[in-house]
């Protein structure tokens, strides 16, 4: 045999052999994709014909008498940080006047005697009354 004849037949064989397994592979494809198909398929149904539980929530109505007796205290414990805010303000208004009185006191003292014990208290006494201010 010649060089191209034995090319030729190779050739040939292996068109042959694609031709006949694409042919078997073609066919085991579409049975097996068929049968994968109906099992799904079946599956899709069975899960569609369930159902899911309905879930209801019951939301409880407020009695209005809740709401007023609410409001009522809001407004009670307003009203109670109000009156300790202003005790709050009346005791430093007073206690500033009398960090000034002393501060006074002192200077007038120091004025009077002009003695170091006298100096220390009012210093003490003028800074204590700046602070507050």
């Amino acid at each position: 045999m010649s060089w191209f004849k034995v090319f030729s037949a190779v050739v040939v064989a292996n068109i042959v052999s694609w031709i006949i397994i694409c042919i078997i592979g073609w066919l085991v494809f579409f049975v097996v994709f068929d049968s994968m198909t109906d099992f799904m398929g079946k599956k899709m149904d069975e899960q569609i014909s369930q159902e899911f539980p309905s879930i209801t929530i019951p939301v409880p109505n407020p009695p209005s008498r809740d709401i007023q007796r609410q409001w009522e205290e809001a407004q009670k414990d307003r009203e109670r940080r109000q009156a300790a805010a202003q005790r709050e303000a009346e005791h430093k208004r007073a206690m500033v006047q009398k960090n000034r009185e002393l501060c006074q006191f002192w200077t007038a003292e120091y004025g009077k005697d002009g003695t170091e014990k006298s100096k220390a208290y009012r210093d003490m006494a003028c800074t204590r009354y700046r602070n507050n201010l």
